[in-house]
């Protein structure tokens, strides 16, 4: 027998067995059962309230309308007990981003984000990048800012922004499994995020009728807005989850 022939013959054997030890694989996994999984954005509080709109109120500020813009919206899961193993993550909105009003009119709005399948298991974290709307017509409120919130500040209309491009993570808490259909709630806690902001500290500071509370010492508001910021984290949790 020639050598091209026994090669040829040696190499149809390796191929039968890769293929038949492939297919044996095949046959040992395991099938991957999925969930639906329906994420969304709401605004709370820690005050209790029996109206949607009796929360937004703190103090002198009524909150009137909110809105964030995100992109890249994944959760992470746990594919294994052992810490060394990857982790997938399941992305229900990768690309372009996208406005999410919370509330409209001082009626506190459940938005969703995002709808879609997931493998169950227990999920470690959720993250997305806030991102400044710069695809929406110049003329809109919510045109260059990441966060927009509207209110009535001591009887004066007021806007507070950010224009803040950051990445956001969020811990669930270790039990958070997902076995059945379910929702999972980004909540904004408006009570939180005004924490510790004395009214009398905010000013219309070029007398216009409006006060702006912005990152570029909008109407001598610097204290009011760092604030602000400083309190985003502690203002971001997930139902049954805190910010990580």
């Amino acid at each position: 027998m020639s050598r091209t022939k026994i090669f040829r013959n040696l190499l149809l054997v390796f191929s039968i067995s890769a293929l038949m030890a492939s297919c044996s694989q095949n046959d040992e996994m395991p099938e991957v059962q999925e969930s639906e999984v329906v994420l969304s954005a709401k605004v709370s509080t820690n005050f209790p309230s029996d109206a949607d709109d009796g929360s937004l109120v703190f103090k002198n500020v009524t909150v009137t309308d909110v809105s964030i813009s995100v992109k890249d919206v994944k959760m992470h899961l746990r594919i294994a007990e052992n810490k060394s193993q990857p982790i997938s993550i399941i992305t229900p909105n990768k690309g372009p981003k996208f406005v999410v009003p919370l509330v409209t009119d001082e009626h506190i709005l459940l938005s969703r984000m995002g709808s879609f399948l997931a493998p169950n298991g227990f999920y470690t974290n959720l993250t997305f990048d806030l991102t400044k709307a710069m695809d929406l017509p110049e003329s809109s409120p919510m045109y260059g800012k990441s966060v927009m919130v509207k209110a009535d500040w001591k009887g004066i209309p007021s806007l507070m922004y950010m224009d803040l491009e950051d990445k956001i993570d969020i811990k669930f808490n270790a039990a958070t499994e997902i076995t059945a259909t379910q929702e999972i709630v980004l909540e904004l806690y408006m009570d939180q995020l005004l924490m510790g902001i004395d009214p009398a500290l905010v000013q219309d500071g070029d007398g216009d009728g409006m006060i702006i509370v912005g990152p570029n010492g909008e109407d001598g508001n610097e204290a009011v807005y760092d604030m602000i910021e400083a309190n985003l984290e502690d203002a971001l949790k997930l139902k049954n989850g805190e910010f990580k």
